[in-house]
């Protein structure tokens, strides 16, 4: 019995033998593969349309911009490796020789032309660039972009990925239904699937100047409901989940294989009117609103306190940025305006879009009004008819989020609140101030830093005073790693960067 044991056990280790150096090719080329999962699906990957923070996320992976921001939030050379303004109203780049797109055609000077001047046409960032008068091509290495006027915050604004460089010849050729599914980028990713569906795949991009990522391949995956992402980060499915619920949070925590970012985001909540509809275009309704409006509530309540209210929609760490103010409750006062005022229905609507928090924080808002007799039905809708909606003014309260691109104020005080910015562009409350406007054009020309801070405060002055929006919270954002993940570089800004992850 031993002598057929002992055979049998031989006869598995040879068998075993044989198949060692076959298994051992398999586990030592095993793909490190990371995957991603995010609330929604990239609408378009062409760089100046993609303006959904989602969108962002993926295109940044992909598309390189003339200059980035580091993690101080300072200007670094990307496409262009330098940069000088020969006077206030034109700066010269020098590009970067060597850059290679994915489909292995050089960047050229005439390249990042087109680019810049196809972005000042799109929607996305013609407010962005919209002082942008002009682009020369002065040799081979060098593009100059004019400005109609000075204006400031151009270095910060090109960071954006929506203003990624394109390939010209490519683009004219495939046309730009084609590459806004098959973009031709110069970043570290070159995305090999995408159906238009729930799954992005990306492999790394071996001719990068950045340098080619430590992985095999890179998974963009859409899981709609935060508590799916972690479900899908608990079981492996997923190695990072963005923007999960925080009622989720203790959850990652107290699991031994999950890490938990718990960091402060740009992203500011705030409640929105059409002030272009009674009795929204008084200003001392909406101030009474303010007094009841429970910030620390909602904080609490919905954001499990991660985050912290806000009463400007321009964060502490941007330029002119100020900490938060008065965020007392003042119910009685709120009362007595209310009595004063003509015109105030007993029935309103509030529009959101459907994620959880929102419907949530309009609940809460809903009962803060009917604390001035006032009874708010709550509309959810999906994001795509809240876009369309709200920009066309076919709402009354709105609940929406701002996440700026960059340090930069103006990328919050133009957009949201100028004349020139109503409807699509930003300005969804249709508010206009001609003393506001003139601030916030001024802090556009100001090139003196502690000059544009002090125009920034008194323009926020103006809109403490007018409320055409009110700001609620700035909420932390969370993210849920596997712990065998590194070289996760974490932007408050949402554009997370992906190039120097790596999966042990």
């Amino acid at each position: 019995m031993k002598k057929l044991i002992f055979l049998l056990l031989s006869f598995i280790f040879m068998a075993c033998g044989n198949e060692t150096k076959e298994e051992s090719k398999s586990v030592g080329d095993t793909k490190k593969v990371v995957t991603v999962a995010q609330a929604t699906k990239p609408k378009t990957l062409d760089p100046p349309l993609a303006n959904q923070v989602d969108s962002m996320r993926v295109a940044r992976q992909i598309f390189n911009t003339l200059l980035a921001v580091d993690d101080n939030g300072e200007l670094i050379p990307e496409v262009a490796e330098k940069w000088e303004f020969e006077n206030p109203k034109s700066i010269l780049f020098t590009i970067r020789k060597g850059i290679k797109f994915h489909n292995g055609a050089e960047l050229t000077v005439e390249d990042v032309a087109f680019s810049v001047e196809r972005m000042r046409e799109k929607a996305g960032t013609r407010i962005l660039l919209e002082k942008i008068s002009g682009v020369e091509i002065v040799d081979d290495s060098h593009v100059r972009i004019l400005l109609s006027s000075e204006f400031s915050p151009v270095l910060y604004n090109l960071t954006l990925s929506l203003c990624g460089i394109i390939n010209k010849e490519d683009t004219l050729k495939r046309g730009e239904s084609e590459i806004a599914v098959k973009p031709n980028g110069t970043g570290p990713f070159k995305l090999t699937y995408w159906n238009s569906g729930d799954i992005l795949k990306f492999e790394p991009f071996e001719e990068s100047f950045m340098g080619k990522p430590n992985i095999d391949e890179l998974i963009f995956k859409v899981i709609p409901e935060g508590n799916n992402r972690l479900i899908a980060l608990e079981t492996g499915e997923v190695d990072i989940a963005y923007n999960l619920n925080p009622s989720d949070a203790k959850f990652v925590e107290e699991n031994k294989d999950l890490v938990l970012v718990n960091k402060p985001s740009m992203r500011t909540e705030y409640l929105g009117f059409n002030l272009e509809k009674e009795p929204l275009n008084q200003k001392e309704f909406r101030q009474a609103i303010n007094m009841v409006l429970d910030r620390k509530g909602v904080l609490a309540a919905v954001y499990d306190n991660a985050g912290e209210p806000a009463t400007s929609m321009v964060s502490p760490n941007m330029i002119g940025g100020k900490p938060t103010g008065d965020i007392t409750l003042k119910p009685e006062k709120a009362k007595e305006i209310i009595a004063n005022l003509k015109n105030i229905p007993s029935k309103m609507r509030i529009m959101t879009d459907a994620t959880p928090t929102n419907i949530q924080t309009a609940q809460i808002i809903q009962a803060n009004l009917k604390e001035l007799g006032i009874d708010l039905a709550i509309e959810s809708v999906e994001w795509g008819t809240y876009l369309e909606k709200s920009a066309l003014g076919e709402h009354e309260l709105i609940l929406g989020g701002w996440f700026p691109g960059t340090n930069d104020s103006d990328i919050v005080l133009y957009p949201l609140y100028h004349t020139n910015a109503r409807g699509a562009a930003g300005n969804r409350s249709f508010y206009s101030n001609p003393e506001y406007d003139k601030l916030a054009e001024q802090g556009r020309m100001e090139t003196d830093i502690e000059k544009r801070a002090e125009i920034y405060r008194e323009a926020q002055a103006i809109l403490e005073e007018d409320l055409p929006i009110i700001p609620i919270l700035r909420k932390n954002e969370l993210i849920g790693m596997r712990k065998n993940i590194s070289g996760f570089i974490f932007r408050p800004n949402g554009h997370h960067v992906l190039t120097k992850i790596e999966k042990n």
